[in-house]
């Protein structure tokens, strides 16, 4: 029997041997914000391929831990534009984002309906990892995080908007990979691979947009935050839990005991995008707007 070191190194030279274009996620353009462009945050680099249907099928071993040994996939920054993105509640008008949603907008905030934008505010940048945090007035119920350890070939479910419009994404789970954003540091950001199942609506190109991001396991908690995509592969990369755990510290959040987005059935294959517009909904899951200009 394979020991898990085995199994994680198997894992991660599956991923490594790959070869499709990844590309940023967070920018979108939205018909609704006739100003907002789409944002080429990251052009294609050498990265990750393999058949577009995952070859794990149901959930495998546990994850092992960050290696030395896992790939990194280098990346350039691009030009940034105005653009929209996707966020999610972590507490009392406290919102987690991507990063690159954030970084460079002069002006940002929550869209609330009827052209309407709740503008944000307190933004905190993580430096070693793609995401952030903000705050706006009002806020919407929070989700809980996930305590337990991440498995190979397990569920995941994305919500959020991607081109601009409410979707939502089941996926599997591949491996672990860094990413190395080309910044003047030479730290590397340690990401989840995952296999696209199906898209709810059916729709073909790119998930910008869907950038910042919940991905929920079957408990309705939170397990990642979508940052990356590949677009040929079906490949979608999210931020690691320890990235999380740092950014919550980062942005001094406090918990609530309260979560108002707790979902009580068991998210599955079937209902998932039935789930999304719930949160979408609630304003649990909301669209961020970025004005660079």
């Amino acid at each position: 029997m394979l020991s898990p070191d085995k199994i994680g190194l198997i894992g991660f030279v599956v991923i490594f041997i790959l070869s499709f274009a990844l590309h940023d996620i967070g920018g979108s353009r939205s018909p609704k914000y006739r100003d907002l462009e789409k944002e080429p945050r990251r052009p294609p680099v050498t990265g990750l391929s393999e058949d577009r249907r995952p070859s794990i099928t149901s959930p495998g071993p546990i994850l092992p831990p960050i290696s030395p040994r896992d790939p990194t996939l280098q990346l350039m920054p691009s030009a940034k534009g105005n653009s929209t993105g996707t966020a999610f509640s972590i507490g009392q008008g406290i919102w987690m984002t991507a990063r690159h949603v954030l970084e460079g907008c002069k002006k940002y905030g929550i869209f609330v309906g009827k052209g309407r934008v709740a503008r944000g505010y307190e933004r905190v940048l993580n430096p070693y990892h793609d995401l952030a945090t903000f705050k706006t007035k009002p806020g919407g119920p929070s989700f809980s995080f996930a305590k337990g350890e991440l498995r190979f070939g397990q569920n995941a479910y994305h919500f959020g908007y991607p081109q601009g419009k409410p979707a939502a994404l089941h996926s599997t789970l591949l491996g672990r990979v860094n990413i190395s954003p080309g910044r003047k540091s030479r730290h590397k950001e340690p990401v989840i691979a995952w296999a696209e199942v199906r898209r709810v609506p059916k729709f073909s190109g790119s998930l910008g947009g869907i950038s910042g991001g919940p991905v929920l396991d079957s408990e309705g908690t939170i397990i990642g935050v979508s940052v990356v995509e590949s677009r040929r592969r079906g490949r979608i990369f999210t931020a690691a839990p320890r990235g999380m755990q740092d950014m919550l510290r980062r942005g001094r959040v406090e918990l609530s005991s309260v979560k108002g987005a707790k979902i009580r059935e068991k998210i599955n294959s079937m209902q998932f995008a039935d789930i999304g517009q719930r949160l979408r909904k609630r304003r649990s899951v909301s669209k961020v707007v970025c004005w660079v200009d």
